[in-house]
């Protein structure tokens, strides 16, 4: 298979994740009657009969995650720091199939483990921008501040989830956790038009 191909199939995947993840954040507010989206926050949408749907969107955002990585990986080999950055967005693939899986704990005895894979998640997704962020522009020249400017707003504003009121709760982790998505769909969305430019230049 033509390496602009694996970009191509890598990147879609990655993007379908990333809508995926929405919708089913989408749906399950919808379906949940009591779920109030300012208030309760997302994980609050994996406990019920309902919960398989938020925990499939997040197994699609996983998938997206390591789609991306493969993408990444087949478009440029450059050196340590870049391969440990495409490890790392394995690890959040990881991080977030686990996470789906103990969603169900969320407010509940075993609400440790969730809390733990959270805290994990923040830290690889904020060391993820540190170590990728220079080559990313070669890729496209915007996403080398892109990268920056998200990583520093993930420094800034995820900390202060904890600290947020009952009745804005739900509200600010979407937001938060929206840079989870935006930025992997932003850089896939590159990553597929670079593909196309390829296949262009080749013919």
């Amino acid at each position: 298979m033509k390496t602009s191909t694996i970009n191509k199939l890598s990147a879609v995947l990655c993007l379908f994740g990333c809508f995926a993840v929405i919708a089913a954040d989408i749906i399950g507010i919808i379906l949940h009657e009591e779920h109030n989206p300012f208030k309760n926050t997302i994980s609050m949408l994996a406990i019920g009969k309902y919960g398989w749907i938020q925990d499939l969107g997040l197994d699609f955002l996983a998938m997206g995650y390591v789609a991306l990585a493969i993408g990444l990986f087949t478009w440029k080999k450059n050196n340590a720091r870049w391969l440990i950055g495409l490890a790392i967005l394995v690890l959040i693939g990881a991080d977030l199939v686990m996470i789906a899986e103990h969603n169900q704990y969320a407010g509940r005895p075993g609400e440790k483990i969730h809390r733990k894979l959270v805290y994990i998640l923040a830290g690889l997704f904020f060391i993820l921008h540190i170590l990728v962020y220079p080559y990313l522009k070669s890729l496209k020249p915007y996403l080398k501040k892109f990268t920056i400017w998200v990583g520093v707003l993930w420094l800034l504003l995820a900390p202060l989830l904890p600290l947020m009121p009952d009745d804005i709760n739900g509200a600010y982790e979407r937001f938060i956790c929206s840079l989870l998505v935006i930025w992997p769909a932003v850089v896939s969305y590159f990553l597929w038009k670079s593909a196309n430019l390829e296949n262009a230049s080749s013919e």
